[in-house]
């Protein structure tokens, strides 16, 4: 009976152990770069006002797949907005412009992403464009402006960019493609 128990006990925390195994190996994530900025200016983000990420020198080249990310308040008035984004990969190459549309509100004006985490709400738009970086550069940028007729533009507080390998599990993608999100 004493056996019994013990070989209970055994498989018990074996199976526990495998568990955490499965779990650690889920959070694993292939994102490469993930950095947010906040916008500039008491009035809102103004058109001069381009946002610029550095990213790091060891980031290899090859294919990445790209989220863009909007925090923004309640006060913000439209129901989208348009974006450029530009990569520039030092003074060899031309740098790229893409323009995005996305939609931070349903059809009938409630915001898309559910609650509001100290006050603001965040999107984030998943690109279906690859983002392609040819060379090793040491100077790897992408600039962000809003393309909004309103200057300044209000209720938009921080941006940001997130750079992952493609391919691979992303929940924020598996959300849009469910329809949760109208992009």
């Amino acid at each position: 009976m004493y056996r019994l128990k013990e070989s209970f006990i055994y498989y018990i925390k074996a199976g526990l152990a495998l568990c955490v195994l499965f779990l650690l190996n889920a959070c694993h994530t292939d994102t490469r770069y993930h950095v947010y900025q906040a916008v500039s200016g008491e009035e809102g983000w103004d058109k001069s006002d381009s946002l610029a990420f550095h990213l790091p020198v060891g980031l290899s080249s090859g294919e990445y797949r790209m989220e863009i990310g909007l925090r923004h308040t309640g006060e913000y008035p439209y129901r989208d907005i348009w974006l450029s984004v530009t990569q520039s990969e030092g003074d060899s190459i031309p740098p790229r412009t893409d323009t995005l549309h996305i939609y931070l509100t349903d059809e009938k004006g409630h915001w898309v992403q559910s609650g509001a985490m100290g006050g603001l709400y965040q999107h984030v738009y998943v690109s279906d464009k690859p983002v392609i970086f040819s060379t090793d550069s040491i100077d790897r940028i992408f600039r962000i402006t809003h393309l909004m007729r309103q200057n300044p533009l209000p209720g938009i507080s921080d941006v940001g960019i997130r750079l992952f390998l493609p391919g691979r599990v992303n929940a924020e993608e598996d959300k849009q493609q469910d329809g949760k999100s109208p992009q």
